[in-house]
């Protein structure tokens, strides 16, 4: 199995319950990996590797990938088996297009009912650490202090509903895309992080909302230039592949 940064975590099984474990567990042990990044999108999920190392038969891990399937964590390839999700160029476009929606309103009600300096501060003290992971490549852990940040804002709102939606829509943003290669220092989202918080210290509504949106839509942009860099250089390898075996039946 490809090895990652989490490969320290292991996935901790619920006792055996004579002899079987339930298939809700099986589902919640993988569904833990792939969030906990032990699996990386287009990693493939072998059916007998998985009951090994969950000691279980085939039965519960076939089903479980087949209801992950369903809820778009993993994809199936016919003849190929299952893998974890990738994210598609439609799929991060209407994403990016609710995320900033969801945001801009949950930013119009809070500053309708006011921020206070204890709310600026704890989005100031998330920044500061995003800020300390700037430069080089783009990382996971800078993925998610970019969630804690927006999600603290929009926590701000009071609207609990708003904020569970916008949790699962940065559960399948990070979930699903490819860190490596990915080319960001994240010096033009903390400051656009800053101008988002200048508005909102001056009640600058405009301000906060210009700030807010650019930072959304620039990041989906960003997302989907490197979407389209992957297609374009697997369209090539493929391509190449098939040059290759031609030339070595001649």
């Amino acid at each position: 199995m490809e090895k990652t940064e989490n490969d320290d975590e292991r996935v901790v099984m619920p006792p055996r319950r004579e002899g079987v474990i339930v298939n809700e567990s099986v589902y919640e042990a993988i569904k833990r990996q792939i969030l906990n990044y032990q699996r990386r999108p287009g990693h493939k999920l072998g059916h007998q590797e998985l009951a090994e190392s969950l000691g279980v038969s085939r039965t519960p891990i076939r089903e479980s990938l087949e209801r992950l399937y369903q809820e778009g964590f993993v994809i199936r390839v016919p003849n190929r088996g299952y893998y974890v999700a990738e994210i598609s160029a439609t799929e991060a476009r209407e994403l990016y297009e609710t995320r900033e929606a969801l945001e801009v309103y949950e930013l119009r009600r809070t500053l309708a009912r006011g921020i206070t300096p204890e709310d600026l501060a704890m989005l100031e003290e998330i920044n500061e650490r995003y800020h300390q992971l700037i430069g080089g490549e783009l990382t996971r852990q800078r993925l998610l202090i970019d969630r804690d940040f927006h999600l603290a804002l929009a926590g701000i709102s009071g609207n609990q509903y708003l904020c569970k939606t916008l949790e699962s829509i940065f559960e399948r943003l990070i979930l699903k895309r490819r860190v490596d290669g990915y080319h960001d220092t994240g010096a033009t989202p903390y400051a656009e992080h800053l101008a988002l918080l200048e508005g909102l210290k001056s009640g600058n509504v405009r301000q906060a909302e210009r700030a807010l949106s650019g930072h959304v839509v620039g990041a989906g942009r960003r997302l989907l230039r490197y979407v389209d860099s992957l297609r374009e250089s697997a369209v090539t390898k493929r391509s190449n592949g098939r040059i290759a075996k031609a030339a070595k039946k001649k």
